[in-house]
This record gives C-alpha cells, structure tokens and sequence, in this order.
C-alpha cells in the first residue's frame, strides 16, 4: 500500500477480532515507530508489548477512554526514557511522530489501532508506571491498541476553511 493511502484509509479502532496479532507485524510496527524525527535525534522512545489478557483488560480500565483496550490483542504502552533526553522539551513531540508512524504501520498490515492518552496528566503516569513496575527513569506516554478489525475507509476530512495563506 502507497503511504498516501494508509494516511486516507486510517481510522480509530475501539472493536478488535480476537484473532491474534503475529509477532513479526508487531516487530515491524515498532520498527516505523522508531524510523519517527526527534529533537536532537534523542529517541526517547521505548516500548513495552503486552499479550497477557489480563494485564491488557488492568490497563484498560485506566480512564473512561481506555475501556477499548480490553477487547485488543495487543496492547503496547508507550514509553519515554528520561536517560534518553537530550531537549526535555520536546520528548512528548518525538514520541507523538512515533505514534502516527505505527498507525500508520498497522493500517499497511491490515490492523486496527486505538492510541489513548497518558501523558501529561500525572494521575495517569504514575498508575500505569505502578501497573508495569516500570524503572524510575521511565514514564508512560500513551497506550497503543492493536488488533485485527474491520477495513478501514476513506473519510474525506479535509476543510479548507481551516487553511490561511499568508495570514490569518
């Protein structure tokens, strides 16, 4: 699939098959996760992938927006590590151009994703980090849904009224 269709075709997923996702489309999510721009080329990023049907529907019960999450086979939280940061400032922008290069990804697979917000709010950070035990110096961004679901199709979302030449 052209890059320029898997832009069009992307969707919201929040119903996923049961089928499972096979490891090598996974692997290759994550590898356009990390082919993303960052300041700096600091790379922030890292990724933890979680199978175990439990652990999923535990982080899906994170927020009201989260609930999606347990009817996916593949959850994938999404990381940032402080060890890795070069302009602290712009980590959440790094990571954001990792997110849509998996969406991207997956719409190229035939998958479906749901990306779900963690960062900035503190509440979220800290409980995913105690549900994951993860290190000190890492913190959540996001959760990544993955999961086989119906074809994704074309919504035309373009609006011109949103687009100023020259000035506003």
């Amino acid at each position: 699939m052209e890059l320029k269709e898997a832009i069009k075709l992307r969707r919201s997923a929040r119903t996923f098959e049961t089928k499972p996702v096979e490891r090598e489309k996974v692997e290759e999510i994550l590898r356009a996760a990390m082919q993303a721009p960052s300041a700096h080329n600091q790379q922030p990023w890292e990724f933890l992938v979680v199978e175990d049907a439990n652990k999923i529907k535990e982080l899906s019960q994170l927020h009201q927006y989260t609930a999606p999450l347990a009817g996916a086979p593949v959850a994938i939280v999404v990381l940032m590590n402080r060890k890795r940061l070069k302009v602290e400032a712009f980590w959440q922008q790094d990571i954001s151009a990792a997110v849509q290069n998996m969406m991207l990804q997956a719409v190229d697979l035939g998958l479906g994703t749901l990306w779900m917000g963690v960062a900035p709010k503190e509440e979220y950070m800290t409980k995913v980090k105690e549900m994951c035990q993860l290190p000190e110096e890492v913190e959540a961004f996001g959760l990544f849904a993955v999961g086989y679901t119906e074809k994704n199709r074309f919504k035309d979302r373009f609006d011109e009224s949103r687009i100023h030449w020259g000035s506003y």
